[in-house]
């Protein structure tokens, strides 16, 4: 889905602003090039029938918008609730897709009005690692901290670190 959105137009499917106003919406700040609807031009009544004639990377990348934006609200709610201002994204979804880190930075722009900030993991396959590690040195009393450089005066895994893990 990730590759063939590549090649779609989702304003092909989507229902956008424009669609509905001829332009933008500026009373409350809305382009005309803003999805109102995702998925809408395929359930308007003169095109019913004819779903079948939408491009598979047509939807594909509306379906990407679709998710992204709803990723992002989610993210936006839960961020809201615990006081953060930044929200930190990972994982094969996100992994080297600019579409959908655009998407995911600008619903998060969009809903917290510029508050808060999503920042994307460069190396997350290895998060499960290092929450098992500093779980693990949560009982050796160990601090660390972690950065694209690290600056550990000791070794990070040592033979004796390995047998007792």
């Amino acid at each position: 889905m990730l590759e063939k959105s590549k090649h779609g137009d989702n304003t092909n499917v989507d229902m956008l602003v424009g669609d509905i106003y001829g332009s933008d919406y500026g009373k409350i700040g809305l382009k005309s090039s803003t999805i109102a609807s995702s998925m809408g031009k395929v359930f308007k009544k003169n095109i019913r029938q004819e779903v079948g004639n939408f491009r598979n990377e047509d939807i594909s990348k509306s379906l990407l918008y679709m998710i992204s934006n709803n990723i992002g609200q989610i993210a936006y709610l839960n961020a809201q609730v615990h006081g953060l201002k930044k929200i930190y994204f990972g994982g094969c979804f996100i992994r080297g897709q600019l579409t959908t880190m655009n998407t995911l930075s600008y619903a998060i722009n969009f809903w917290s009005k510029g508050t808060m900030k999503a920042l994307f993991l460069r190396h997350e396959g290895y998060l499960g690692s290092v929450g098992a590690f500093l779980k693990h040195n949560k009982t050796s009393q160990r601090t660390c901290s972690f950065s694209e450089i690290p600056s550990f005066t000791q070794p990070i895994v040592t033979e004796e670190s390995i047998k007792s893990f």
